[in-house]
């Protein structure tokens, strides 16, 4: 009796970032945040991030989100002090789809009185491979300080993640996003709720 089969599989693994934003904070338990009613913005070379309009859109969007949240910006002598960072980096994603198909055989038992038998013959091993592609997308972090005037002591951080989309208009929506989970958590600290 002769039996023939064939198989194909295929086999993709695909690596996808995530895309939720991810936001952290950490503050001085100690600091009493209800005094705070002003605060004052300043720049550090670690705000530079090369691109004035991102700058100028991420700063904007910052003090918004401050003055918004009920803080008062003056020129200098604020309550608390304000800047921001910026990192990105690069991560690549690596995609492989596997194939392959194996084979048929045809093969007899055994033949004759005798006992002549175990002969067979069989076609097979099959074919395969894969291919691999490779993706790359960057994740930024914001990173949002806020310090203690006098003794230039930090007393609250927020930091977001995200993976960065590729339109100009997505990312300055990210940033609101951001900028509005790191604002609740403020709100939050200032009712005493902690994190």
């Amino acid at each position: 009796m002769r039996k023939m089969f064939g198989l194909l599989i295929v086999f993709a693994v695909v690596a996808t970032p995530a895309l939720a934003q991810k936001i952290t904070i950490d503050y001085a338990h100690d600091f009493d945040f209800s005094q705070v009613k002003s605060f004052t913005y300043f720049d550090t070379k670690d705000s530079n991030i090369g691109n004035d309009l991102t700058d100028s859109r991420l700063k904007n969007a910052i003090l918004t989100e401050l003055r918004e949240g009920g803080l008062a910006q003056v020129a200098a002598d604020g309550d608390i002090y304000v800047t921001y960072h910026v990192t990105t980096q690069d991560n690549t994603v690596f995609n492989t789809t596997s194939y392959g198909y194996g084979g048929y055989g045809p093969g007899w038992g055994g033949y004759g009185r005798y006992g002549y038998g175990g002969y067979g013959m069989g076609y097979g091993g099959g074919m395969g491979g894969s291919t691999t592609t490779s993706s790359t997308y960057t994740d930024g972090t914001l990173i949002l300080d806020a310090y203690e005037p006098s003794e230039k002591k930090m007393v609250w951080r927020g930091t977001g993640t995200v993976t960065l989309k590729q339109k100009p208009e997505k990312v300055a929506n990210q940033i609101d996003k951001i900028l509005t989970k790191m604002g609740n958590k403020w709100d939050k600290i200032l009712k005493n709720k902690g994190k």
